[in-house]
């Protein structure tokens, strides 16, 4: 008889939606004396929703189980899939903090391990562990996976042969999702022998794979950045290079077809590319160099009504410092404003006015840095210093009032 994880003693948060994998988890973690408290979604979806979430309800009642549902009420933009996943990653979140518990207790199971790879196999997924772990940590969340010895048949075979009530999601009956199609057309006609060995070849693929994941965060840490020496890796490694710095720095996964494109462009010897990969970053490359850098514009601006000597995330105020980093303050120049650089900034030099993007360009000033560049802005609105430029020739003197140093 197949028995569920042995769990340490403590408090856990437990996923159930009311369909049978949940219930089973959750009538077999009650019998383990387990202290519980039940994490129910309510998407108000599906007709069958709010029947789900009492036949849930009741059963925690009878046995004096600690009952949290939401009822989701937010507008879903985009997939509704990743909607749903993140909204119920926060409340577990939320839930763990509350009751101080250890782990979230989700009731996936062998079925559930053999159809995610088989998705992952059909769309040419590039993550770094192919199936479904049985731990994991997801959005902060410590997540458990008792049942994966399980088959879904047995878990239904469970409710019924231990008076288990729950409830059937309907959306999981129509082949409208491709996990749905997967699960009716190839996992529910194995045979447990064929199970057996789809399991094997997931296990040996996952040892390769980890293997290989360490074979590039090697390569990694000895990287010096440059296109030039990606490009005198081989193909296959480079995408798998690719696949686990974009993972490590965004963490996310991208496409096999959008790795295989940034490949191209590496070796094709492109100088300057700029590619939007998703999460909030972009993947460029910029004097010689491969960059990864978050595509969000960060904006700062600091007041001073009068020197104040200080370091802040961006930049350092001073009383001394290098004659490029110094600017000498009237009183009508007050209050000074200290902001990262816009693209229209130009400041008057003594041979003329210089743009500061074309001051970056010049010094190959690397796009990241560019954004983050602090200038002094007096109060009339012109910019009188640039540090690693200098002042402009109206703010020069030998006796400076403050330097301000990137």
């Amino acid at each position: 008889m197949k028995h569920m994880k042995k769990l340490e003693k403590g408090t856990y948060i437990i996923g159930v939606s009311g369909g049978p994998d949940s219930m089973a988890l959750l009538d077999m973690c009650r019998k383990e004396g387990l202290r519980l408290v039940v994490a129910h979604m309510n998407y108000q979806k599906r007709d069958t929703a709010n029947r789900d979430m009492e036949l849930v309800r009741s059963y925690c009642a009878h046995f004096h189980i600690p009952f949290e549902a939401r009822l989701q009420t937010k507008r879903c933009v985009g997939n509704f899939q990743a909607f749903a996943r993140e909204e119920r990653y926060r409340m577990y979140q939320e839930l763990l903090k509350q009751y101080d518990a250890s782990a979230v207790l989700l009731a996936h199971h062998l079925d559930d391990h053999l159809e995610t790879y088989l998705m992952a196999k059909e769309r040419g997924s590039m993550k770094e562990y192919l199936g479904i772990q049985e731990e994991a940590f997801i959005m902060g969340c410590r997540i458990i996976r008792p049942l994966m010895a399980y088959s879904k048949r047995e878990l239904e075979a469970y409710c019924r042969e231990n008076a288990v009530p729950f409830g059937i999601d309907e959306s999981n009956l129509s082949d409208h999702y491709a996990r749905n199609r997967i699960r009716h057309e190839i996992v529910e006609r194995m045979s447990e022998k064929e199970k057996e060995t789809l399991m094997e070849t997931i296990s040996r693929e996952n040892i390769r794979m980890q293997q290989l994941r360490k074979d590039c965060r090697a390569f990694l840490d000895a990287w010096d950045g440059t296109l030039r020496s990606l490009r005198m890796l081989d193909s296959y490694f480079l995408e798998q290079v690719l696949i686990t710095w974009i993972h490590d720095t965004c963490d996310c996964y991208l496409s096999l077809h959008e790795i295989q494109v940034l490949r191209e462009l590496i070796m094709n010897n492109a100088n300057y590319w700029t590619r939007d990969i998703g999460s909030g970053y972009d993947i460029y490359s910029e004097y010689g160099k491969l960059v990864i850098d978050t595509c969000v514009e960060v904006s700062y601006s600091y007041q001073y009504e009068k020197p104040v000597f200080e370091k802040t995330p961006y930049f350092e105020t001073a009383s001394q410092g290098m004659r490029v980093d110094a600017v000498t303050l009237q009183e009508e120049d007050w209050p000074i404003t200290i902001r990262n650089a816009q693209p229209q900034d130009a400041i008057q030099l003594r041979f003329g006015v210089k743009k500061l993007n074309r001051w970056f360009i010049d010094r190959k000033i690397p796009k990241k840095e560019r954004k983050l560049w602090p200038v002094v802005v007096n109060a009339a609105g012109n910019v009188i210093l640039v540090p690693k430029i200098g002042c402009d020739i109206a703010h020069f003197s030998n006796n400076p009032t403050l330097f301000v140093l990137k």
